[in-house]
């Protein structure tokens, strides 16, 4: 994947980055990939399509024990190569944005595809308002600058949902945290949206939990739910989850 450096997407990460009158930080990344496969890319899908069809093997020869069976892959049948690529592509814009964690042993069960794009603007719009945002969304027209570089209209929307163990901001004491990939496979691109909410009062509470327990029910309340060909292969004995990787 190869981020594009766009200078109208830096504006929006500065305007959607502000701290909330209640001492909680908010942080919003928004970045743009092509699918443009580099070297380490190249070596991630080999690892993606081989693990599949030992998966595939193993669900011929042991369907109860494969990780294959029952799982609903939101990109379609997993047997189509074009969802497996799809899911390759989202682990690899994962890696590219988190160049310090290892994505490449999730599964298509941890992400999802959000109804319709305008659902996924709208609860991302809501979130932010409701995180006491001071900028007017509308006024400032993110979404048409976003719009320009991905055409909204034409892309498919997924989330990644990860766990405790395998969020990376989970590191970094988040509260809550939220992740979307505009996908428009036309013009080969993705649009990856981040968000992260920390409270400075947590980093030096006794009682983190309590603060945690108060955003959640803040935003319950306002409606909100929660390129080197040498580089080593990856390894199949990688844990499912993201993980950081040693340095």
């Amino acid at each position: 994947m190869k981020f594009l450096q766009l200078p109208a997407f830096e504006n929006i990460n500065d305007l959607l980055s502000f701290t909330t009158g209640s001492g909680h930080r908010v942080m919003v990344r928004v970045e743009a990939y092509t699918c443009k496969s580099a070297g380490a890319d190249k070596k991630l899908y080999k690892y993606l399509e081989q693990r599949y069809h030992e998966d595939a093997e193993e669900a011929q020869l042991s369907p109860e024990f494969s990780p294959l069976n029952g799982m609903i892959s939101p990109f379609g049948p997993l047997s189509n190569s074009a969802s497996r690529k799809t899911l390759f592509y989202l682990i690899a814009t994962l890696n590219a944005s988190f160049p310090d964690y290892d994505f490449s042993s999730l599964q298509a069960d941890q992400f999802k595809r959000a109804p319709s794009c305008q659902y996924s603007i709208n609860t991302i719009n809501t979130t932010l308002m409701n995180l006491d945002c001071p900028v007017s969304l509308k006024k400032s027209e993110i979404w048409e600058v976003i719009d320009r570089e991905i055409d909204l209209s034409d892309c498919e929307v997924y989330t990644y949902e990860p766990d405790s163990d395998s969020d990376p901001f989970a590191d970094e004491g988040s509260i809550m945290s939220m992740y979307y990939f505009f996908f428009n496979k036309r013009l080969k691109r993705i649009v990856f949206f981040s968000c992260r909410c920390i409270s400075d009062i947590r980093q030096t509470s006794e009682y983190p939990s309590e603060v945690e327990d108060d955003l959640f029910f803040e935003l319950e309340e306002e409606g909100v739910q929660d390129d080197d060909d040498d580089e080593e292969p990856y390894s199949d004995k990688a844990p499912r989850s993201g993980r950081r990787v040693p340095k």
